[in-house]
């Protein structure tokens, strides 16, 4: 297995070759197994790693378990967690994702917190966002500043409000009460 592959200039990774470390100014990986990659610019087709590190990074039917860019755009691949400015995802599965502007189509995401998102056709299971425009948003819990779009939500903003102070008045009463238990057998 090779350590490292460093270079100033583009390095392409293909067929079944699995390496440890790739860093370069542009990697190009077809069919490629990598554990750690950091460049300015990543594109993948048809590979994994581990982590992915660089300014901006290109998936295509690839997947990634952690990934940190300024910009990454995936169709039909998959990253555990994420975190970028701005996310563009079609055909995808993210587990978790931050960016200041995240758009989904088609997609299904574990857990969102984003400035701006704009989802068509997707399902999220937590949307934290201060703005989410789209149509046909399907979400369990959603906590928004403002939404335009039609979405499905089991907890919104206010029920979100609503059961987090029923959680907190039911747990004071259980710890009230049992305070007063267990100063009377005393």
């Amino acid at each position: 297995m090779n350590d490292a592959i460093p270079s100033t200039e583009a390095q392409d990774a293909s067929g079944s070759e699995e390496l440890e470390q790739v860093m370069a100014d542009t990697i190009n990986l077809s069919q490629a197994s990598l554990d750690k990659v950091s460049a300015d610019l990543v594109r993948m087709s048809g590979s994994a790693a581990g982590e992915v590190s660089a300014e901006e990074i290109e998936m295509r039917q690839s997947a990634v378990y952690q990934a940190q860019a300024g910009e990454i755009s995936m169709q039909n691949s998959a990253v555990a967690l994420s975190q970028a400015k701005t996310i563009e995802s079609s055909y995808d599965f993210l587990g978790v994702a931050r960016a200041e502007k995240l758009s989904l189509d088609h997609s299904r995401l574990g857990a969102l917190y984003a400035e701006g998102a704009e989802i068509d056709n997707s399902r999220v299971a937590l949307m934290v966002a201060r703005q989410v425009q789209g149509g046909n948003i399907q979400t369990a819990i959603l906590l928004a500043g403002q939404v335009q779009g039609s979405v499905e939500t089991q907890v919104d903003t206010p029920r979100a409000l609503l059961a987090g102070l029923a959680a907190g008045v039911g747990v004071g009463l259980v710890l009230f009460l049992g305070r007063l238990l267990t100063r009377r057998r005393f």
